[in-house]
């Protein structure tokens, strides 16, 4: 599982605060949704979300997670400009 791209799933699921939202919005299932939020569940080993027929909401776990789902999309998003910064460089050649 990508867990990098099961965080931003988890982020939009968490503030639209519904997975057929967050599946139209990403455009992807919602089994999907549902498959990526259970596997960030069995990885951290807690449950992240109450889900009922109406609502959804975090749990203690899940606002505290949410909040380091933040950070790692931050993160991999620097990560990432940096590269491609790096990449648009030319090369330095020393003789």
């Amino acid at each position: 599982m990508d867990r990098i791209t099961a965080a931003k799933v988890f982020i939009d699921v968490a503030e639209r605060q519904n997975q057929t939202a967050t599946a139209e919005h990403l455009n992807i299932s919602r089994a999907m949704v549902s498959r990526y939020i259970k596997e960030l569940e069995n990885w951290v080993g807690t449950r992240l979300m109450h889900r009922t027929t109406r609502r959804l909401s975090l749990t203690d776990a899940g606002q505290a997670f949410l909040i380091q789902c933040k950070q790692l999309v931050d993160l991999s998003d620097d990560i990432e400009k940096q590269a491609q910064h790096r990449s648009n460089k030319p090369p330095c050649y020393t003789y």
